[in-house]
């Protein structure tokens, strides 16, 4: 038995053919999908690739790892923690989350785990020491920029910006030829139940496919295609002609070929291993790829919208589970941890705590749940929200009906952060101290955002008062979904209603982790409100 996952970091839903993309050439994807199962409405719950990759292999949301290396305080890292071995009986996280993690059950019933990657910073992770192997292969040039300590440029306009580098002669010479190669010998050597786990980072870092492929996307009076290797970080001021990133979007598209290609090269190999033994196969994404949406090109330093945060989730078996099937469930990547250790029949260790919900509560899964019964059509959803946190002032809730952008500060202290070169420009892994965990739950949660959204009228009547409504507009951002594929159409000042209980939902997901920080175990369930239905549904209900 073999668990093979691959994990694009940079990979956009939006490039593949299974996600409707007509025009990059995806024709593996289209197969594995088509033998597959895949998941429309992938959200990532970070950002941050730290605090995302250990989502991954734990099954946590991000911003529970997040609050776990607060509750232990910053002079402990969560690397010193990895050894330690204490969870509560229930089964919820009391400090660990390594023993929490996928690769830590799988290898206490036997499993080989194997990590492959051409970062060594993935290798050198905190909870990569849980694999049994890691392995270097096609290491990240030096004069490579490595986009998480790298700081972005403010630009006006279109700035002259230099190719570095030279792409490869051929598509078999790219890093990431060289690191799916190691990944089908691995396939091929190992012996017994293994889980592979393959971490990618070209389509964030390093852009090496042939300019002839680069070429496929020319047209005549088109710009001359991008040259280097090297991925630009800009932020634009004001507004940035769709040509000029036209060589960028082009280089991007000729990488998420080169990904494909490889694909069936990993696919001939699964199919002659079927025949002696069951596999699944994951393909999905850390984050996403800005180039050019919403004025940021190239960097993860940049506000939540689907360009970053929307990601493909496809599932393969070799017995055909769940085959040509997609499904419209809000899921995470992080829920692959809990349904690859379902499928093996090992444990997970899931716990709800707090007290018994009520009429106007229910339990929503932030961490991890297993996607197996939503494949074999057994339910059609796990969870009636997804929340993503940029980890500094700005939370994002997605439902079926709508996407929400809620600004834990005002809009000028926002724009004051995005344009600084400290936390969101360093292109430091910032991890939330106590001090500002507190900050955000307690003094934007408790004495903005809830008084702000007092429901206090009769029924046809407007329910908030002008300065509500112009606060609103300061604070949420909202767009209709699935329609605004795109998050071009902010409609907030138009729903103001709606605006204000997000606002609401908003401050009850922070209250309800700042209590989670402060006791000694977390859940992979929140009790929260029920939503009502024009939240659920969106504007048709």
């Amino acid at each position: 038995m073999k668990i093979i996952v691959i994990e694009a970091d940079g990979l956009r839903a939006e490039f593949l053919g299974p996600y409707g993309n007509d025009w990059v050439e995806t024709p593996s994807l289209n197969r594995i999908a088509a033998d597959g199962f895949v998941f429309d409405h992938c959200l990532i719950g970070s950002p941050h690739r730290a605090v995302q990759t250990a989502a991954l292999w734990t099954g946590l949301h991000p911003t529970q790892i997040a609050l776990h290396r607060s509750a232990v305080g910053n002079s402990v890292s969560l690397g010193d923690r990895v050894s330690s071995q204490e969870t509560s009986g229930d089964g919820t996280l009391q400090e660990d989350p390594a023993q929490r993690s996928i690769v830590s059950l799988l290898r206490k019933q036997n499993w080989k785990t194997v990590l492959i990657s051409p970062e060594s910073s993935v290798l050198a992770h905190p909870l990569a020491q849980t694999f049994e192997e890691h392995r270097l292969v096609g290491k990240l040039p030096d004069d490579a920029g490595d986009e998480e300590h790298s700081s972005f440029r403010v630009v006006q306009g279109e700035p002259a910006v230099t190719p570095v580098g030279r792409p490869a002669e051929d598509w078999a010479e790219t890093r990431t030829a060289v690191v799916f190669s190691e990944v089908c010998e691995t396939l091929s050597q190992i012996e017994g139940t293994a889980l592979v786990w393959c971490h990618l980072s070209d389509l964030r870092n390093h852009w090496d496919a042939p300019l002839t492929m680069r070429m496929r996307h020319h047209e005549e009076g088109d710009p001359e295609p991008w040259s280097g290797t090297n991925v630009p970080r800009l932020r634009f001021r004001g507004e940035v002609d769709p040509d000029w990133l036209l060589p960028f979007v082009s280089a991007y598209a000729a990488q998420v070929e080169v990904l494909d290609l490889c694909l069936a090269g990993l696919w001939s190999t699964l199919e002659e291993l079927a025949h002696r033994e069951p596999w699944m196969l994951v393909i999905t994404s850390a984050r996403g790829m800005p180039l050019g949406e919403h004025g940021w090109l190239g960097t993860w330093h940049t506000p939540l919208h689907a360009e970053l945060l929307h990601v493909p989730f496809i599932v393969a078996f070799s017995d055909g589970l769940g085959q040509s099937e997609r499904s419209q469930a809000l899921v995470y990547p992080h829920d692959l941890a809990v349904t690859v250790l379902n499928w093996v029949g090992v444990d997970t260790p899931i716990g709800r705590t707090g007290n018994p919900v009520g009429p106007e509560k229910t339990w929503v899964a932030i961490g991890g749940e297993d996607l197996l019964p939503i494949i074999r059509g057994e339910v059609d959803q796990v969870r009636d929200r997804l929340f993503v946190w940029d980890g500094h002032r700005t939370l994002a809730v997605r439902t079926r009906g709508w996407f929400a952008q809620v600004r834990l500060v005002g809009q000028e202290d926002a724009e004051e952060i995005a344009d600084s070169s400290g936390a969101l420009g360093s292109g430091e892994e910032a991890v939330p101290d106590e001090a500002t965990l507190q900050d955000l739950t307690v003094v934007s949660a408790r004495a903005d955002l809830a008084n702000l959204v007092k429901m206090r009228t009769q029924e046809g009547e407007d329910s908030l008062s002008d300065w509500e409504i112009e606060e609103l507009r300061r604070r949420v951002r909202l767009f209709v979904k699935p329609d605004d594929r795109w998050e071009v159409n902010e409609v907030a000042d138009r729903c103001p209603q709606i605006a204000g209980e997000f606002l609401k939902t908003t401050a009850e997901f922070l209250y309800s982790f700042q209590s989670l920080a402060d006791v000694s175990r977390q859940s992979s369930y929140l009790a929260l409100s029920v939503l009502p239905d024009d939240l659920v549904k969106g504007p048709e209900a």
